[in-house]
Parts: structure tokens; C-alpha cells; sequence
């Protein structure tokens, strides 16, 4: 046996696709969409390799684990530096006794990448991250709102994924989640496209305030006007010399059938929300509603640590899951439906003066679910 662990080029994909539909998930959408691959791992102005950021592990001609790195631009208080997201770590199971995972784990974890983040680890796999004295952090919280008379589509929801539950379940839960009424309503306008002066008067703003990827123009242009699946919307409002700025997709919810997936629903995906203001935020939020309506959503979801905004969307109707009674019953996989998800664990390598992330008020990590690889199709 003589392992080589290196870096993948195009010509690998092929035998990665079949690594990945046979040890990872079958149909795993990277084998069905190569260009999704490409885009993911295919960032090489900030990978310092001519190849994919992906690394292989083979036996022979055998590929016998992988783990995919994708680079990005760390943002701590201002300072920037060479950052990577893991995804796709895998090791066929008669290769875990030994070094593979470490081998595999340092192609990444050197300089000049001295943060690293593992963004929806695996409850099986969360020992190796422990042992490796990885930061461990709590789920990443989730915020859910339902739109004023769209509570009966979500108890319908509710009733469809748990049949034994009562209505009046389902019912308490959805009432629970719904948006005040007071956001449905403004006259101000907004912009669908970015801000051209984003560079320079509104991400230094949040850059000297937050840690997590850095969202600069080259980032936001890269991870939604390119991405090669989503159509993501964009919301701008002018507030003075600054912009607040909200993107969200719209996601159909679909449920397995004899006869294939069925379309069952709609939901709003929020993925960046950076306002200027309590005010700026209040009228993003009424703008994004007003889109939810018009797109036929029941509500919208967020994912994200940032203690402020995460925060500051509950005080404006966003209702905080993990302080519901039922909020993890909420799916978190909707093509196909799915009520059997469970929370979105992380791991993390970092240097020491990097605060902590945390679900406190004063975390100040800026990390939503569009991060890594986490909201892509399933």
C-alpha cells in the first residue's frame, strides 16, 4: 500500500464524482453538476496551488479519501488574512485506522491558511476535530418568520412531515413564528443591484466590527451574481453615506413520491443582512416581505452567529427557533422535505487572539449559512 494524498486537477473529477456517490451519498449534487464543482473549488485567485483546492488520497489508481477546501479572505476586526472552509471530508472505512485524516487535514491546514473552518461537521466526526483541539461551537442559530395570513400554509407543512401531531400543534408553533403586521408596508425605495461605493464606505464599516469571511464586492460578486445554481435577489437602501444590504433566494419546497418530488410550498432564504441602522434594517426587512409576498413564500429562514443582528431581527418579528418549544421541529431540508435534519455543528482552527463565537449578544463573528459550502442544492 503506498498513499499520496495531493491536490486534484480537472481531470480527476470523474473518479472523485464516483468516490462521492459510492462512500458519500448517491446522486450527492456535485456528481450531478460539475459546474457547481468547479465554481466551489475552482477559486484560484486566492489559491496559492495550480489545481483544485481539493485534495485526494489514492492507493494506486484507487481514490480512498478526499477533503475539499474552499479559500477565502478571514476578516478579524480589519485584519485580513488566507482563510479555508473544509467540505467534503471523507475516508473510505477501510482506511480510517492511521494517519489518512490528519494527511488529509494538513494539505489545508498550514500556512498561509491559519484559519480554518469546518462549517456542518458531522456528529460521527466531531471526535477527530476534538482531538486535533479544534474549537468546538454550538449549532449556528436559526431565526424563522411567517407572513401575516400564511400561517394555515404552515401548519399544512407541519401536518404533512409529522402526521401524528395534533392541528392545534402545528397551529401554537406557526402562530408563534408569524411577522408582526407593521412590516408589511413602506414607500421608500430600494436597489436591486450592490452599492458601487460598497468597497469603500460600507465593508470597512463592518470589517473594523466583525470576524468571519470577508464580504468585500470580489466575495459577494463570487458567491452570488456567479453562483452557478441560485438566483440570488439583491435589496439596497440608501442611508445617508452608507447602504444596508439584504440578499435572499427563494427556495421551492419539494416531497419525495412514488412519481418523483412534488412541489409543496415556498420560503424565503435569507443569506446576508447588514443595515445601516435599526431604522435601515426595519426597511429592508418591509422591502424583503414585500418580495416574499409577490414570490408566493409563506416566510423566510436565517442562519447566523452575529449576536447584534441576530438580535436586532428578533426585536423586528424574527422568531429565534432554538427558544421555541417546537422551533428544531421547523425543516431544515426542503428538496426533498425532510423533518429529520439535525443542527449544523462547526469546528474551528484558529489563532488565539480571534474572539470566540459564540450565541451571546456580544458575539461579533458575521457567519451565515451561504458560508462554505452549506447553502447549495441538495
Amino acid at each position: 500500500m503506498s498513499l499520496v494524498v495531493r491536490y486534484a486537477t480537472p481531470g480527476d473529477y470523474a473518479r472523485i464524482s464516483a468516490f462521492l456517490d459510492s462512500y458519500w451519498a448517491k446522486g450527492h449534487v456535485y456528481t450531478r453538476l460539475p459546474r457547481l464543482f468547479d465554481w466551489t473549488f475552482g477559486r484560484r485567485n486566492l489559491w496559492d496551488q495550480d489545481s483544485y483546492s481539493f485534495a485526494v488520497a489514492e492507493d494506486e489508481s484507487d481514490v480512498v479519501g478526499i477533503l475539499g477546501g474552499i479559500p477565502f479572505v478571514f476578516n478579524c476586526l480589519g485584519r485580513a488574512s488566507p482563510g479555508i472552509w473544509f467540505a467534503n471530508y471523507m475516508v473510505r472505512p477501510d482506511y480510517r485506522r492511521g494517519s489518512l485524516a490528519l494527511r488529509l487535514f494538513n494539505t489545508f491546514h498550514r500556512p498561509p491558511y491559519t484559519t480554518v473552518i469546518a462549517f456542518g461537521v458531522s456528529p460521527a466526526a466531531m471526535p477527530l476535530y476534538q482531538t486535533l483541539r479544534a474549537r468546538v461551537l454550538s449549532e449556528i442559530p436559526r431565526h424563522f418568520g411567517v407572513l401575516p395570513g400564511a400561517e394555515e400554509r404552515l401548519v399544512r407543512l407541519l401536518c404533512l412531515i409529522y402526521p401524528d401531531w395534533p392541528t392545534s400543534r402545528a397551529r401554537r408553533i406557526s402562530r408563534a413564528l408569524r411577522f408582526p403586521h407593521e412590516l408589511g408596508e413602506t414607500a421608500l425605495t430600494n436597489s436591486a443591484a450592490m452599492p458601487e461605493h460598497w468597497d469603500e464606505r460600507d465593508w470597512p464599516y463592518w470589517a473594523a466590527r466583525t470576524v468571519g469571511a470577508a464580504r468585500n464586492h470580489d466575495y459577494i460578486q463570487w458567491r452570488y451574481s456567479e453562483h452557478p445554481c441560485f438566483t440570488y435577489r439583491v435589496i439596497a437602501v440608501p442611508d445617508g453615506e452608507r447602504t444596508g444590504l439584504l440578499i435572499w433566494r427563494l427556495e421551492t419546497m419539494r416531497r419525495s413520491t412514488p412519481h418523483g418530488l412534488e412541489d409543496i410550498d415556498r420560503l424565503g432564504r435569507l443569506v446576508e443582512f447588514l443595515p445601516t441602522s435599526r431604522h435601515n434594517a426595519q426597511v429592508l426587512l418591509t422591502h424583503f416581505c414585500q418580495m416574499l409576498g409577490k414570490a408566493g413564500a409563506l416566510g423566510a429562514d436565517y442562519y447566523g452567529y452575529h449576536g447584534e443582528i441576530g438580535y436586532g431581527l428578533h426585536e423586528l418579528g424574527f422568531c429565534m427557533l432554538r427558544e421555541n418549544e417546537d422551533g428544531l421541529a421547523i425543516p431544515t431540508r426542503f428538496q426533498p422535505l425532510d423533518g429529520e435534519g439535525s443542527p449544523i455543528l462547526s469546528a474551528v482552527f484558529v489563532p488565539d487572539d480571534v474572539p470566540v463565537c459564540s450565541h451571546d449578544l456580544s458575539c461579533l463573528w458575521y457567519w451565515t449559512k451561504s458560508d462554505a459550502d452549506q447553502d447549495r442544492p441538495n
